[in-house]
């Protein structure tokens, strides 16, 4: 029975709130550290996506810019032969970075091609019979500009990029079409030097606007959900038309990030909180060590005078209030002869018996009973919630009997024990605790009085 227990269940309780609160603080610092960081890697995405976009467009840009120059040729010379093709269609593919096929096609039905091995099946198609080819045709026909259409399927197997030249014999009234001329460019290679593919490493990339249609065409590399989680999206512009792509972050968008940059915020918080929780604890350590020492008894571990005071006039305010329904009872009790067992075996033999009185009568006890050491031979018993003399009598009874049945051993030595017992059970008369006291001070030396005469 502790008066200051409910303080300490107090204080843990304060303690492990405070700790809750400190760790939430940490996490919540954490979190906005990642935050931050995800900022910044999402810039530093952005600002990729901007190179990436900006090398589209200038490598596709270049490679229609060779193209050109044959158009100009055919229109100032539309009676193209075989050998003079050749030569203009190799240098176009020697020149350009990503142009794998060249083809030419008077009245769009493909008469020229370059290279002719592994392309022989494309000689004489006509492009009208080809709706999905024919389309963008018709197209750049109709704006009078370069076309970046598909990705297509080619007649010749895979899929790639094609640019779409129209070709007017009149150039610049353009009214009378010659033909198109087709360029077929890789998409592998292109995306590969564009860096998109290095990209795809640390983000979710997507791209869509089949045949230049932008915003309207269809996602033709990546998925949906990419232009759905976007944080970034970019416009990559042609001659005519463009293409979107879009970059969103994997769920490991921060793998590259070292790990003291992304746990930084928990390894100072936490070493900071283990720092703090360590030097509370220390000082907690020492009041409690101090607090016991102020309350008990170095010795025996008992409550001490102040604890047992304490302790005593409280209940003493309950039987008061209560008007002796809450009864109690007070005993005295002091060692017959202390001074001649520190005199005969010494003051470890004196220390060994004060602790075997505070074991024997704590044993002898309930656990709601205080037993305190308050002096140096002399112990005072608090005893709740008892209310008749008898009761009292039987318990000192037991008291007697646990102390002095069996003598205490100290260095093959017996020590017998004889104890003195006063009491004062409450009355209503009482004015305070130490008339309680005073009345448990004086049976007790009564009775060491009797014994005196008895054991002469």
């Amino acid at each position: 029975m502790r008066f200051d227990r409910g303080s300490h269940w107090s204080f843990y309780l304060f303690f492990v709130c405070l700790i809750c609160i400190a760790v939430g603080g940490v996490e919540l610092l954490h979190s906005y550290q990642l935050r931050h960081l995800r900022g910044i890697e999402q810039q530093n995405a952005k600002e990729e996506l901007s190179v990436v976009r900006s090398r589209l467009e200038s490598l596709i840009v270049s490679d229609i810019y060779v193209v050109n120059s044959l158009s100009t040729l055919v229109a100032a010379n539309p009676d193209v032969d075989l050998d003079e093709w050749n030569k203009l269609a190799s240098n176009i593919i020697l020149r350009s970075t990503h142009i794998n096929v060249v083809g030419l096609a008077p009245d769009d039905i493909v008469k020229y091609i370059y290279p002719l091995q592994g392309n022989e099946r494309v000689l004489g198609l006509d492009y009208r019979t080809v709706p999905a080819q024919w389309r963008s045709i018709q197209k750049a026909r109709e704006i009078e500009e370069t076309l970046i259409s598909g990705p297509v399927q080619l007649v010749q197997g895979g899929k790639a990029f094609i640019a779409r030249v129209p070709i007017f014999t009149d150039p610049p009234f353009n009214h009378h079409y010659w033909g198109v001329c087709s360029v077929v460019i890789s998409l592998k290679s292109l995306f590969q030097d564009a860096g998109i593919y290095t990209l795809t490493h640390k983000y979710h990339i997507a791209i869509r606007g089949v045949d230049s249609r932008g915003e309207s065409g269809a996602v033709f590399f990546g998925t949906q959900s990419t232009f759905d989680d976007a944080f970034s999206i970019e416009h990559v512009h042609f001659p005519y038309g463009d293409w979107m792509i879009s970059i969103a972050a994997k769920e490991n968008l921060l793998s590259d990030v070292p790990w003291y940059q992304k746990h930084g915020a928990r390894v100072l918080g936490y070493g900071v909180l283990f720092i703090v929780l360590s030097a509370f604890f220390a000082i907690f350590s020492l009041y409690r060590r101090a607090n016991k020492r102020a309350l008990h008894d170095e010795l025996t571990g008992l409550p001490n005078r102040r604890y047992f005071m304490f302790t005593l006039r409280h209940q003493f305010e309950l039987a008061a209030k209560s008007e002796g329904v809450d009864s109690f009872a007070l005993l005295n009790i002091d060692l017959d002869k202390f001074k001649s067992i520190n005199d005969n075996f010494g003051h470890s033999a004196g220390d060994k018996v004060l602790k075997s009185i505070a074991q024997r009568v704590q044993g002898a006890l309930r656990a709601s009973d205080v037993v305190a050491r308050v002096g140096g031979d002399e112990f005072l018993v608090l005893l709740p919630r008892v209310s008749k003399a008898e009761d009292v009598d039987s318990i000192c009874v037991q008291i007697e009997k646990a102390l002095s049945h069996t003598p205490v051993i100290y260095q093959q030595q017996l020590i017998n024990l004889r104890v003195s017992i006063g009491y004062a059970l409450y009355k209503i008369e009482f004015s305070d605790v130490e008339e309680m006291l005073r009345v448990a001070d004086t049976r007790m030396y009564d009775v060491k009085k009797s014994h005196a005469l008895k054991f002469r």
